[in-house]
């Protein structure tokens, strides 16, 4: 059985996304598990993203952590290592670039490493918490832990209460603080582009806020190599992977006029131009 093709990213829709993004002053983007993997980092529903034969699901969640801390915390820990090994890839390279060309660029991603900030990105909102960060449970304080591996698994905080993984569980309620700060960025108004990349769109907040972003008159792009639940209500779809697509944004930014070539395959043009 041969490989099976890329999708092909349509010019055309690609060069109307670049003209909107070049007259863009505020831009929204909401990324998911997709960008992360072109980095390296397992999606919990791919076909790399179960561990020691167990479902990710079955893992984050309180009841988990309660049951078996330790085995939670093995878990987190090849995360972490992981996350700690790879590097922000095309795609955060270039949203990183478009603030840096004066674009007010807020970012939120359900994702919990640290990869946009790490190319730069000043403006980012995690949704699902930080794996870089930790809650000691006797304490109730939440603080950056970056040590790789913990000393000792589960870790202790200094006034020897149990930590856990500041990130949020199946089983909890989304971080007030976040939320609102999103809400409040919603309200506000004047969204030019809305990006949502790399995410299949599973949990309805996510749906909510990039519709809210659309009535509001922002261009809703979508950008994934699949079909997902938000596909029919984007303005324009882009096929392919991030990295590739960014990358040829990016390009297209950089060089006014520049002739966008024929994608097929989910090539884009002068990605080399985006690290």
């Amino acid at each position: 059985m041969g490989t099976p093709a890329s999708p092909t990213l349509d010019a055309t829709q690609l060069a109307r996304v670049i003209a909107a993004v070049r007259d863009a002053k505020n831009i929204l983007v909401l990324t998911g598990a997709g960008i992360s993997a072109e980095s390296g980092v397992p999606t919990f529903r791919g076909k790399d993203g179960w561990w020691r034969s167990r479902n990710p699901e079955e893992l984050a969640t309180r009841t988990a952590f309660r049951e078996n801390p330790r085995l939670v915390w093995e878990w987190y820990e090849y995360r972490r290592e992981l996350i700690a090994r790879v590097e922000p890839n095309l795609a955060h390279h270039a949203l990183a670039w478009l603030e840096s060309q004066g674009k007010n660029v807020f970012i939120l991603t359900q994702n919990v490493d640290d990869l946009h900030e790490r190319a730069g990105s000043r403006q980012v909102v995690h949704i699902h918490g930080s794996i870089w960060s930790v809650t000691c449970l006797k304490e109730d304080r939440t603080f950056e832990d970056r040590r790789v591996p913990m000393p000792e698994l589960p870790p202790l905080c200094a006034c020897g209460g149990v930590l856990r993984p500041a990130v949020v569980w199946f089983d909890e309620e989304l971080p007030h603080d976040a939320c609102a700060r999103i809400e409040n960025y919603l309200q506000q108004g004047g969204i030019d582009v809305a990006f949502v990349v790399g995410t299949y769109v599973t949990f309805d907040y996510i749906a909510r806020w990039a519709l809210a972003a659309r009535n509001s008159g922002a261009l809703l792009v979508e950008v994934n190599p699949d079909e997902t639940s938000l596909t029919r209500q984007a303005d324009i779809v882009l096929r392919g992977k991030a990295g590739d697509i960014f990358s040829a944004i990016r390009a297209g930014l950089a060089i006014p006029g520049l002739a966008i070539p024929d994608l097929e395959g989910g090539a884009g043009p002068a990605i080399g131009d985006a690290k």
